[in-house]
């Protein structure tokens, strides 16, 4: 009566195992919450958050910056609210981007003095003064007495203008002003290429924590058959119906198992804390709930074509260096061109306050003033080869960065379309491992083998398991890095 029970106990707990199979790898929902005192709190996943619980009207949301869509559309297909409100959270409060766009805000202010040389300029001042001529002071015609007398020179000058305008001829302003365009246009591709490295870096932290959650999901049903299991036996060694050393073999499998998942717990607070970094939040206060690892968009192309590259930020950042050094080359030759200015001043001028006043006191001056260089040691024909090899430079260093950026999306094609086959193949030996275990266990309750080929046949299974939620990992950490060769989506 006994056996039958314990055999009946048996079968009850190995339901639980049937069961689990058809669970996904994965743990239910989460959220990304900050602790109070951190003063900021995050959106949550819907139905995971303080939303769920009736406190939504407590928490004060983040409003959400203004993402381009580019970033939106490339990791927005991972369809995963926590992924898209923690890669706003970041683009919002990095300082390394701040600084950035304050970067960028600066070239975009040179543009503006650039384009000032193209007005006139005109400056206006007052002159008052009085000079005292020596009465010893030399003439151009000498006379018989020593001295002269004292004279004294009053200027009253009011409301002077002072006016100059270069006529750019040779287009060495207009130039200078497209240099300055460059310039910011080569500004704002760093700042959108710092912003899509951010949002690969915090998409690719985010799915290893999600990776790690699959796993502690995996381990935690294990133990969980395991321990059910080590009653069983205790009880059929209680009984006499099996030996000692099989409770040993259960008992150090449930120990090794327990020690993995403290582990992992470990391996996830260190990603949680860079997380907390990369979204510039308090690691003290930072966390993030578990959820289930996303699964992974796919790719609608056979290949990576130039144009999806060129979309990069760094590849179009590089172009704009091309085109900077060519602008920079004109205006070293105009350089050497003439340069002339209109110039011309007026106001009233008097030597005394009384006239000062009246239209006589009116004086002017027009005139033009040309120069040009003739010579300063070749130093504008060597500036001007000094630009020619920039530009030659700057060539290379795109192509250098274009051959970087095909081999990055191909290997993360390539490596994408292999993986996803050795998921299939993968699922296809947890299927035939848990056939095996569902053998061995029958013949154990038989009697015809023993524990051991029971036990060696569930850790295969755990195996199985573990390599299939790391193979999804892997997968998710390839689809961001193709994000990321790909300009932030395809």
């Amino acid at each position: 009566m006994k056996k039958r029970i314990l055999v009946s106990s048996w079968l009850m707990a190995c339901g639980l195992v049937a069961g689990a199979q058809t669970v996904p790898l994965s743990a239910p929902g989460g959220a990304v919450t900050v602790q109070p005192g951190s003063g900021q709190s995050q959106p949550s996943a819907p139905g995971t958050g303080p939303s769920a619980s009736g406190t939504a009207a407590s928490q004060t949301p983040i409003p959400a910056p203004s993402v381009p869509e580019l970033f939106v559309n490339g990791f927005g297909r991972f369809a995963d609210p926590t992924l898209e409100s923690l890669i706003q959270l970041g683009l919002t409060n990095s300082p390394n981007l701040r600084a950035a766009l304050s970067r960028l805000e600066e070239a975009r202010v040179r543009v503006r003095v650039a384009q000032s040389f193209l007005l006139p300029s005109i400056r206006s001042s007052a002159l008052i003064t009085t000079q005292s001529l020596s009465e010893h002071r030399p003439i151009a015609i000498p006379t018989a007495s020593e001295s002269l007398p004292r004279f004294q020179l009053n200027t009253f000058q009011l409301l002077p203008i002072d006016a100059t305008y270069e006529l750019d001829l040779f287009r060495r302003i207009r130039g200078g002003v497209r240099v300055a365009d460059l310039q910011a246009q080569a500004s704002d591709a760093d700042y959108r290429a710092f912003r899509l490295s951010l949002a690969s870096d915090i998409a690719r932290t985010y799915l290893l924590i999600r990776g790690n959650d699959a796993e502690q999901v995996v381990f935690r049903r294990n133990i969980q058959f395991r321990d059910t299991t080590l009653s069983i036996i205790r009880e059929r060694f209680r009984v006499g119906l099996i030996n000692q050393l099989d409770v040993q073999r259960a008992e150090t499998d449930y120990a090794g198992l327990q020690v993995t998942l403290k582990g992992l717990q470990r391996a996830r607070v260190e990603l949680v804390n860079g997380l907390a970094q990369l979204c510039a939040q308090d690691p003290a206060t930072f966390t993030v709930a578990p959820g289930p690892l996303p699964a992974g968009p796919q790719f609608p192309y056979t290949g990576v074509s130039i144009e999806q590259l060129q979309r990069r930020p760094d590849l179009q950042g590089s172009d704009r260096q091309i085109q900077l050094a060519g602008a920079q080359i004109a205006v070293q030759q105009a350089t050497t061109r003439p340069r002339v200015n209109l110039v011309g001043s007026g106001g009233l001028l008097s030597g005394r306050i009384g006239a000062w006043l009246v239209p006589t006191s009116a004086t002017y001056l027009v005139g033009v003033n040309a120069s040009v260089p003739l010579y300063e040691g070749h130093r504008n024909r060597e500036l001007v080869s000094l630009s020619r090899q920039q530009a030659q430079t700057s060539q290379q260093v795109y192509q250098q960065q274009l051959q970087l950026a095909q081999r990055e999306a191909e290997t993360a094609l390539d490596n994408l379309t292999l993986l996803r086959e050795q998921i299939d193949l993968q699922n296809q030996t947890l299927t035939l491992a848990r056939r095996t275990e569902q053998y061995n266990r029958e013949l154990y309750l038989k009697g015809l083998t023993t524990y051991l080929d029971v036990l060696d046949a569930q850790r295969t299974i755990l195996g199985a398991e573990q390599q299939l939620v790391q193979l999804r990992s892997q997968e998710a950490q390839f689809i961001v890095a193709l994000l990321r060769a790909t300009g932030g989506d395809w």
